[in-house]
């Protein structure tokens, strides 16, 4: 788990599609993170967004989604159910705050449904702070040298 190996994927013939949408289908994903047909179009089509396979060796673990509006970052992760609780999140998000895609942001921003207590807890143990309620959604920031 020392150096994961994050591959952006750029194409909509991925190799690894199916078994992606799969696994964002499960019930316990799902009910947090919605992808609809275009999804992959989307994440491979537009230039400030940028959509990550995590490896640790061989094994496909989870996926970013990040999306840069001038110096913020909007991100979404999914470690896949059977890596979770291994601590694979708190390096992603480690890795994600040390800029390891070299994008330049400054600031992260992210949305977490107020009942997923496990990604509540993992982003304010890294660091993020909450600013802001929206319906269902706590959002949550971290700005580079803040807490770093």
């Amino acid at each position: 788990m020392d150096n994961l190996i994050y591959t952006r994927m750029t194409r909509t013939d991925d190799a690894d599609i199916a078994r992606i949408s799969a696994v964002y289908d499960l019930p316990k994903i799902a009910r947090y993170i919605a992808i609809g047909e275009q999804y992959f179009d989307y994440v491979t089509g537009h230039e400030n967004v940028y959509f990550f396979k995590i490896y640790d060796e061989n094994d496909l673990i989870g996926t970013i989604h990040l999306e840069l509006q001038e110096d913020t970052m909007f991100l979404s992760v999914v470690v896949f159910p059977q890596h979770q609780n291994a601590g694979y999140g708190t390096k992603i998000l480690a890795d994600i705050q040390k800029d390891v895609f070299g994008l330049g942001y400054k600031r992260i921003e992210v949305s977490i449904d107020e009942t997923n207590i496990a990604s509540i807890r993992l982003f304010e143990k890294v660091g993020f702070s909450f600013v802001s309620q929206e319906d269902e959604l706590r959002n949550y920031a971290w700005r580079k040298g803040e807490y770093n």
